[in-house]
């Protein structure tokens, strides 16, 4: 992987503002606002509806973190970065490679600033629940960033935005990240189950040991991660073919 690249891909995602807003202050506002609506109501097993919001949350600001690197893929193959890059060493597989870790690397920084927000506001766990849950919802959000490839594969410069939007707002509804579902009508329970979102919360509630669903929510998350994959390795051999 080149180190170098990856450094600029990191700088280039951090000076828009569109990240800053979508991945970082979305997410701890909605955290705010809803932690301190049902900060003392209790859930599912035994939880406060603050740490679950919390960790939803966080689950959220990963999963914009990750999905926001299409827009600089949609950038790059419109703005003929990609065709520049067949000029240099850097392959097909050290290009996605660099871009998955600049996902990677956006998501983590949001889970800990939601964190941070929620010690602030008086969430309490344990040191071990503060790591696994935070490990967990980064290392789940690996998904979202080859999701975000698909996205910018497909997309182009000017509209991936918009797309990766439109995408984030009923994966946070309906996956249950906004509100507790708990607290939503039985309905939105129902389709939660389907979504990638719902099973990357779960993944964070694990981790303090109500209900388990260790397997379901890794298992759910694994065909999320290795069927985009699939269809992103494609179509970036068809746009290479293009450029040859």
């Amino acid at each position: 992987m080149n180190l170098v690249y990856l450094r600029l891909e990191i700088l280039r995602i951090i000076r828009s503002p569109q990240f800053a807003l979508f991945t970082i202050v979305v997410p701890v506002g909605m955290f705010l606002l809803f932690g301190g609506l049902f900060g003392d109501e209790t859930g599912p097993g035994g939880l406060k509806a603050s740490v679950t919001t919390m960790i939803n949350m966080a689950a959220y600001g990963a999963m914009s973190g990750a999905l926001f690197t299409g827009t600089r893929v949609a950038t790059d193959r419109t703005d003929g970065w990609q065709r520049q890059l067949r000029l240099t060493p850097m392959r097909g597989p050290g290009y996605l490679a660099v871009k998955i870790a600049s996902a990677m690397a956006m998501a983590l920084p949001v889970v800990v600033i939601v964190y941070l927000t929620g010690a602030l506001r008086g969430v309490q766990l344990d040191l071990a629940q503060w790591l696994l849950t935070a490990v967990a919802l980064w290392l789940g959000a690996l998904p979202f960033a080859v999701l975000g490839l698909l996205l910018g594969l497909f997309g182009k410069g000017d509209t991936v935005g918009a797309m990766t939007g439109a995408l984030m707002l009923p994966l946070g509804v309906f996956g249950g990240l906004w509100m507790p579902l708990a607290f939503m009508p039985e309905w939105m329970s129902d389709v939660a189950h389907f979504t990638p979102t719902y099973w990357l919360g779960r993944l964070g509630t694990v981790a303090l040991g109500p209900g388990g669903g260790l397997g379901p929510a890794v298992g759910v998350l694994a065909a999320w991660l290795v069927l985009p994959a699939l269809v992103v390795l494609r179509r970036f051999r068809l746009d290479q073919g293009k450029v040859a």
